[in-house]
């Protein structure tokens, strides 16, 4: 007999699992206090190919470029503000050396917006000499046509190719793309992975086989350090060695080396904030590909980095590439950088999603509602309705324009070609439409699930509804030998006759010494009164034991029997259960593909509601109310969009929190408290007030001058606003967090608040 097929194991699982709401929040707190430290759990980040240079600093850059580095520097410093830097940029080339091909192509985006994206970028190949491979490798030189702070990427990006165009060892071409860092969405990347990958012609110098992409940007004029953004839509990332062929190259030179906390990263790919960098494209075309920024907090000029020293890092990083004759080795395309010479694999941070979890997976297996098909038929048939009522008419409306064509109505989606300050009113303005028309929805969906809610009441007044009830025999039979042995001890016989054989009792059957004298026993006597009392108890469990014996028998040889009622549950307990199952469904579902989101909304809804709405006793059942109306009143009151003092009390409440959350910050900083060895970071993280970083934002310039305007308007509705962000990103990137946040936030939101209603 195998050990799961064992009775007293088996008895001793149902024994434990009787408490299983104390396992399951027991685990579903371990499951987050695992996400809260789970970077501590970091491993050391190495090289993992061999084929790689195993000793980094192999540059081969000397004085000569160094000086040619210097020359270029100074020449796009004094070159201004004109509009063909392009121009300006393939003539430079060419007088490097008339042999490197380059071709400019021009951009245009108008998108129905007056003064849409225009310009050129420019294509460069730096054919590799005695080779016959069909590869290359691709590096973007981003930088602002007008910002004289990214020419550094234009100086490095030159002294790559004046020096690769002597190289005579390399066995793939190198593809330098220049394009203006200030076109949204990294139009000058997307449309160049258009143009090279998808495009027939032959003059566009494509490959069979893109090995990799690295994009060089700075956004400071004196950056102290290089900040990699490794971080893709959907969940894409770049091969770990990829990264760290490039960060050991930079350690070798002294240039401090950043990346974000693994907290922020989860936070940044959940919503997917990223989508504004270039590599998402590659990496959606399955290059390996991230973005190396030159940054500082403070822009020093004794603080900055030796440029000739990142040129050198790049120099080795591109040629160990390009002597490699295969790709990446799989060491991993799953993992979170803790520091970047420590990284945290998503199979060990994905552990606390699956703990978090456990508590409604146990309320689904314990739980006898959605056992029967037809609770399990309406659950799924309501919750189904609901979520294409509440959901589909928001994202069809803000997302596909043939929906206005068909109701012949204005078109309001997302402009691509546009986002600019002084236009958030008017997104504001166009995400209140499609609240408009969730309010509308949210009715619908209101009056739908009441009018289920009565048929199923009608039905259960008809046929009485009974749980299901699941017979188990090995269950049946430990409980007759219970009940025997309790009217044995009641009537007298002791364990040792009941234990023994019909053999033994024959056997002692002559011997009287074991024999007692009857005793007489009065009516008004105590023992008398106690026996009656006991012949009443022997009674009970002996109808009891009959009762058992009688599901023993319904088994008929079975093991397991369930015994189903044809009545319809409660609506709001099977909307109850179906909310721990739609929980654990859009877990898995998003853990496809994007972990990050998986966990957040594991920690928002999946353990606080479904330990909330289980309650029993009248105390807790006010306790739980009282915490679930606040969790709502809160969720209302964060989307709620109309002028007044609700909206003046969430401006307030968010300004209190986050000054509170920075004085947090100060005293950590101060007290040197999170440099501590098992200080959770994710307490850094909320003090670091990045989930109340507004979306709005954002940055523009002024043509043909030298200012900058950093924008943050007072936008009273920017939770609108965000609402158009993501939806605006889904329209035109392709990033899914806004059809997530659709068909996961809205109906869930929804059945909270009316299970806790009904």
């Amino acid at each position: 007999m195998g050990f799961s097929e064992n009775p007293k194991f088996f008895l001793l699982v149902k024994r434990v699992l009787k408490k299983w709401k104390l396992i399951g929040i027991t685990l579903s707190v371990v499951g987050f206090a695992h996400l809260c430290v789970f970077n501590k759990f970091s491993k050391k980040a190495e090289l993992d190919s061999l084929i790689f240079s195993q000793f980094p600093g192999n540059s081969n850059l000397d004085k000569t470029d160094e000086d040619f580095l210097n020359h270029t520097s100074s020449y796009f410093s004094n070159y201004g503000f004109r509009e063909d830097i392009i121009d300006g940029i393939g003539e430079y080339i060419r007088r490097i050396s008339p042999f490197v091909h380059t071709v400019k192509r021009r951009v245009s985006v108008n998108g129905g917006v007056k003064g849409g994206a225009k310009g050129n970028i420019l294509i460069t190949t730096v054919p590799c000499k005695f080779c016959n491979n069909m590869e290359n490798i691709i590096v973007v030189i981003n930088f602002d046509y007008k910002e004289r702070k990214n020419f550094h990427a234009i100086s490095v990006g030159l002294t790559l190719i004046n020096y690769f165009k002597n190289c005579n060892y390399m066995s793939k071409d190198i593809i330098f793309l220049f394009t203006n860092k200030e076109w949204l969405y990294s139009l000058g990347v997307q449309k160049f992975v258009e143009d090279f990958l998808y495009s027939n012609d032959v003059r566009n110098g494509r490959k069979a086989l893109s090995r990799s992409a690295i994009i060089i940007e700075f956004d400071s004029v004196y950056p102290s350090h290089i900040h990699i953004n490794y971080e893709g839509l959907n969940g894409l990332l770049p091969n770990l060695d990829f990264i760290l062929l490039l960060t050991n190259e930079l350690n070798y030179y002294n240039i401090p080396v950043k990346v974000e906390s693994p907290h922020h990263a989860i936070f940044d790919m959940a919503l997917e904030r990223g989508y504004e960098k270039g590599h998402v494209y590659f990496l959606r075309e399955n290059i390996a590909a991230f973005t190396a920024t030159g940054v500082s907090k403070i822009p020093l000029k004794s603080k900055m980095l030796n440029l000739f020293n990142f040129t050198k890092a790049m120099e080795s990083f591109i040629r160990s590439q390009s002597n490699t004759p295969e790709g990446f080795c799989h060491s991993s395309n799953f993992y979170f950088f803790d520091t970047i010479r420590r990284r945290v694999p998503i199979s060990v941070y994905c552990y606390g999603v699956y703990l978090i979890c456990a508590y409604a997976i146990l309320k689904l297996l314990k739980g006898s509602i959605l056992r029967s098909y037809t609770n399990l038929v309406v659950g799924l048939y309501g919750y189904i309705k609901t979520i294409f009522i509440i959901s589909l008419p928001i994202y069809l409306f803000s997302t596909n324009d043939k929906v206005y064509e068909l109701l012949n109505l204005e078109k309001k989606l997302p402009l691509c070609s546009e986002w600019h300050p002084d236009r958030y009113e008017d997104y504001v303005q166009i995400a209140h439409y499609w609240w408009e028309i969730l309010i509308l929805s949210v009715i619908v969906a209101l009056i739908f699930n009441y009018v289920i809610s009565c048929m199923v009441k009608k039905i259960s007044k008809v046929l009485k509804y009974e749980k299901v009830q699941k017979i188990e025999k090995i269950v049946l039979l430990d409980r007759i030998k219970k009940l025997n042995n309790k009217i044995n001890s009641i009537i007298g016989i002791p364990c040792f006759y009941a234990n023994l054989s019909n053999e033994e009792v024959l056997a002692s059957w002559g011997d009287f010494s074991k024999l007692t004298k009857p005793k007489i026993v009065h009516s008004d006597d105590e023992e008398f009164l106690r026996e009656k009392k006991n012949r009443a108890l022997v009674k009970r469990l002996q109808d009891e034991l009959d009762e058992v014996e009688g599901k023993l028998q319904l088994l008929d040889g079975g093991n397991v029997l369930y015994i189903f009622n044809g009545s319809v549950a409660p609506y709001s307990s099977i909307m109850n259960s179906m909310n721990c199952f739609y929980f654990v469904f859009v877990v898995l579902l998003s853990s496809l593909y994007n972990w990050s989101y998986a966990a957040l909304f594991s920690v928002l809804f999946v353990m606080p509601v479904s330990t909330l709405h289980n309650r029993k006793t009248k105390r807790k059942k006010v306790i739980q109310k009282a915490i679930i109306l606040a969790f709502i009143l809160l969720g209302l009151a964060l989307v709620y969009p109309y002028e007044g003092f609700i909206l003046s009390a969430r401006h307030k409440l968010i300004r209190h929190l986050t000054n509170g959350f920075a004085k947090c910050q100060k005293y950590l900083a101060k007290s040197k408290l999170a440099d501590t060895k098992y200080f959770p970071d994710f307490l850094e993280f909320l003090c670091s007030n990045k989930i109340f970083e507004p979306l709005h934002v954002n940055k523009y310039y002024l043509n043909n001058q030298d200012i900058k305007f950093n924008y943050s308007n007072g936008v009273k509705n920017e939770v609108l606003l965000n609402l158009y962000s993501m939806a605006r990103n889904h329209y035109c990137v392709g990033s899914q967090v806004y059809p997530l946040i659709c068909f996961t936030f809205f109906p869930v939101f929804f059945f909270i608040m009316y299970v806790f209603f009904c």
